[in-house]
């Protein structure tokens, strides 16, 4: 074989290897596509309950008032078919007030007595894992970090009789359970509703334990909507 077969040879050789070395890496890219997902959703709700002397009558004080606005946020990466596993950020503030009809004044106004409440906001931070088939999906959170500043409990105190600092999640019951579905927008763009429920006990306030030892146990259930990105 002379100089230009060989140098033809080499050089369909370095081609061919080029060629196959990048389809490896195009399989790689689509193997590795879209595995990763950033998520975002609000919650909003309100509610209220009061008492009038007549439909459409004189407003007074509510008996119970409740507004809360929520956001999460979400990052995961596909390790299977159907699982992914990633970390949560979940927060609320709000306001909830409740109090007990006492009459209907001169002016036709309800009155109430007894008022409980006030603002408080709630921060979770955790792993989490998430389960899809199809459109649908289920997911677990955990909060590692889950603390509670809030007004309307003054009725707690923790050993030192402190009853205005920070609320602390029992770490054995702090945990995050969303059903939900998706529809895509485009390609890389979801729409996303999830119906969530979460459980918490507090334990602690302000770094100690609560007085007497008692558990402050929360549940909640909130809808929340949103947009997936993949990555």
């Amino acid at each position: 074989m002379n100089w230009h077969r060989k140098f033809f040879a080499l050089f369909f050789l370095i081609i061919s290897l080029s060629l196959s070395a990048k389809a490896q890496e195009n399989r790689n890219s689509i193997e590795h596509k879209n595995k990763w997902r950033i998520e975002g959703g609000i919650s909003i709700s309100m509610f209220q309950q009061q008492v009038k002397s007549e439909v459409g009558g004189e407003s007074g004080d509510p008996l119970i008032n409740e507004n809360q606005f929520g956001f999460m946020l979400m990052s995961t990466y596909q390790i299977h078919e159907y699982i992914s596993l990633g970390l949560f950020l979940r927060t609320d503030i709000g306001l909830r007030e409740a109090a007990r009809f006492k009459e209907i004044d001169a002016s036709g106004k309800a009155i109430a007595e007894n008022q409980l409440g006030g603002d408080y906001s709630e921060f979770w931070l955790g792993p989490a894992a998430k389960f899809t088939w199809r459109q649908v999906f289920l997911e677990l959170g955990y909060a590692v970090i889950g603390r509670r500043s809030d007004d309307g409990r003054t009725d707690i105190f923790n050993e030192s009789g402190d009853n205005s600092g920070v609320l602390t999640v029992n770490p054995s019951v702090a945990w995050m359970f969303n059903l939900g579905g998706e529809f895509e927008l485009s390609s890389n763009l979801l729409l996303q509703m999830r119906l969530e429920y979460r459980i918490r006990y507090y334990n602690e306030r302000d770094g100690e334990k609560l007085r007497n030892n008692i558990e402050h146990g929360t549940q909640s259930l909130a809808p929340v909507i949103g947009v997936a990105f993949k990555l």
